[in-house]
């Protein structure tokens, strides 16, 4: 029977590092913007050795998801004008779509590191 992927894994120790806040902040940011895990990243730096494989969530592009949110405010607007003087059946829609653009609004501003 072939052995599962965690019983022939060749890494069998684990290191552990302290940073400060900023310090583990730009690891974080540098790892992400590589699109690797924080441990490939920094085994690349000590060991020059090639990461293995780059991490199954792509990197975020911060500059898009900052447009992004930018083009669901303006969206926003435009429905709250639109909503104004429109009879009842039109409100569950409007409400609807309201609370759509709410949560990729809250998703946006979590994959930046953000407070809603």
């Amino acid at each position: 029977m072939a052995r599962s992927g965690s019983e022939k894994r060749q890494r069998k120790t684990t290191l552990s590092a302290r940073f400060n806040d900023a310090e583990a902040a730009l690891v974080k940011e540098r790892a992400a913007r590589a699109g690797v895990p924080v441990a490939a990243l920094i085994r690349h730096a000590v060991l020059a050795e090639k990461p293995l494989r780059k991490s199954r969530t792509p990197p975020l592009d911060r500059k898009i998801a900052a447009q992004l949110l930018g083009q669901l405010g303006v969206l926003a607007t435009a429905l709250r004008e639109a909503s104004v003087g429109n009879d009842r059946t039109d409100d569950a829609i409007i409400d609807a779509a309201h609370q759509d653009l709410s949560e990729m609004r809250a998703v946006l501003f979590e994959a930046l590191g953000r407070r809603p």
